[in-house]
């Protein structure tokens, strides 16, 4: 096999099959049809937006996408680079998508820093037993949920105040999700090789984002609450938008308040003042996270799975690691 370059077009990894240089537009057409199933991307509204979707590329720092071929025949296609693979998908009729993998592993192992943790990333549940077959380590994954957008009846408790979030309210938004999130699950995806979790810098900066991508109906379906005897900020949901629809950017409920509906009400609020505009609510959550029984309560529907994988440094890294995230 041979070693890799940005300035190589063409692999041999076996007598028989090949990597060829794709075109990043047609690669995402393959790709959309074969690899990313239409139930996945159930929410994207248009064809030239679910290509751009797929041409995106956040995970590799090259266009490393690639034809599989036999002879000149196209079989699949992947996106591979040194440390990294993902996006990989098969063309019917065929349909050895083992005997591929072994080959791209191999090769992933001879082009990349093995003292760095090899991530692949958007495997879909009928490729993941391979990839577990393998030697490749699981990571936590998360799943779309979606629901129609309806005016609901819902009422706020007595004790507390409502506001519509403001930029200059980041700070306390911040801490609010800091202690809200602080040793769940969605705290431990972020959690580094040094050990070191999610900091309030990091949820500072996910606020941040979401004022710079929001508008006023996103505003006015988006909630804080305080706690009326103290004025303490201890619920807060924020709605974005992505990929032509709304999104539940970030939801979270102080611990010490947990327990009395705050989520489920503010999530009937968003649904409702969205629906002037919109059909459709969407947001991510973590397999494992609790929060996914609240969303099922409320009409929500999973989408399908996709999950993320790696191999494990030969030793321990002392950079900060890669972290995972929609």
């Amino acid at each position: 096999m041979e070693n890799w370059s940005t300035k190589k077009n063409n692999y041999q990894i076996s007598n028989k099959y090949r990597l060829v240089k794709a075109d990043p537009e047609e690669f995402s057409i393959y790709e959309t049809v074969y690899g990313d199933r239409i139930y996945n991307r159930f929410a994207v509204k248009h064809w030239d937006l679910r290509l751009a979707v797929s041409q995106d590329n956040p995970f590799a720092s090259d266009e490393s996408f690639f034809w599989i071929k036999v002879c000149e025949k196209k079989v699949g296609g992947v996106l591979i680079e040194p440390n990294v693979l993902a996006r990989i998908f098969i063309i019917p009729p065929f349909n050895n998508f083992y005997e591929i993998l072994k080959l791209l592993k191999k090769l992933l192992l001879k082009w990349s820093d093995t003292n760095k943790n090899i991530y692949v990333y958007q495997i879909s549940p009928e490729q993941a037993h391979y990839f577990e077959m393998l030697g490749f380590w699981p990571v936590k994954n998360r799943r779309w949920m979606m629901r129609p957008t309806e005016v609901l009846d819902f009422t706020w408790q007595d004790n507390v105040i409502v506001n519509t979030p403001e930029q200059n309210k980041n700070i306390e938004i911040a801490r609010l999700f800091y202690e809200s999130f602080k040793g769940g699950v969605d705290w431990q995806i972020g959690v580094r090789k040094n050990g070191q979790g999610r900091t309030y810098e990091d949820y500072l900066d996910e606020v941040d984002n979401y004022f710079s991508n929001t508008d006023e109906l996103l505003m006015e379906a988006s909630t804080l609450i305080y706690d009326k005897t103290n004025n303490k900020l201890i619920g807060a949901c924020l709605i974005s938008y992505l990929e032509e629809w709304p999104l539940i950017h970030t939801v979270g409920v102080h611990p010490s308040y947990k327990g009395r509906n705050l989520a489920k009400t503010m999530i009937k609020k968003a649904l409702t003042v969205l629906h002037k505009e919109y059909s459709i609510l969407r947001l991510f959550v973590t397999i494992g996270n609790l929060a996914e029984a609240v969303y099922y309560e409320l009409g929500f529907v999973s989408g399908v799975e996709f999950k993320n994988y790696y191999l494990p440094a030969k030793k321990k890294e002392t950079s900060d690691s890669l972290t995972f995230s929609d």
